[in-house]
C-alpha cells in the first residue's frame, strides 16, 4: 500500500462508502419470508453480471457495465421502495449510477 498515491487511496476508499453504507442497512437482512429470499438473489446478481459480461473487447465491456449499473439502480430502487433503505438512498445511487454512465460512454460512442 506505500506504493499508492495518498490521494488515489483516499479518493478510492471514498468511492467504497456507499457500498459498505449499504452493507450496515442490510437491506435483505431487514426483511422476511419471500422479500429476504428475493432480496438474497437479487443481491448476487450485479456480481455474477459483472463476472461474466467483461470480455469481448472495450466498448462491450463498457456497454455491459452500463446496463449492469442501471440494473444496479433498479435493484436499489426495490429495496427503497420496499423501505429496507433510508430515504436519501436513491438520490445518493442516482446521483452516482449517473456520473458512473456518462464516464463510460465515450468508450461505447
Amino acid at each position: 500500500m506505500n506504493t499508492v498515491p495518498r490521494s488515489a487511496l483516499i479518493l478510492g476508499l471514498a468511492g467504497s462508502l456507499p457500498f459498505l453504507w449499504g452493507a450496515l442497512w442490510w437491506f435483505a437482512a431487514k426483511a422476511s419470508g419471500r422479500t429476504a429470499t428475493a432480496g438474497y438473489v437479487l443481491s448476487v446478481i450485479p456480481a455474477l453480471w459483472a463476472l461474466f459480461m467483461t470480455g469481448g473487447g472495450p466498448t462491450t465491456a463498457a456497454m455491459n457495465r452500463i446496463v449492469g449499473f442501471l440494473a444496479l439502480l433498479m435493484l436499489d430502487w426495490h429495496f427503497w421502495r420496499l423501505d429496507l433503505a433510508p430515504p436519501w438512498w436513491m438520490h445518493l445511487r442516482t446521483l452516482l449510477t449517473v456520473i458512473v454512465c456518462f464516464s463510460l460512454l465515450p468508450v461505447v460512442i
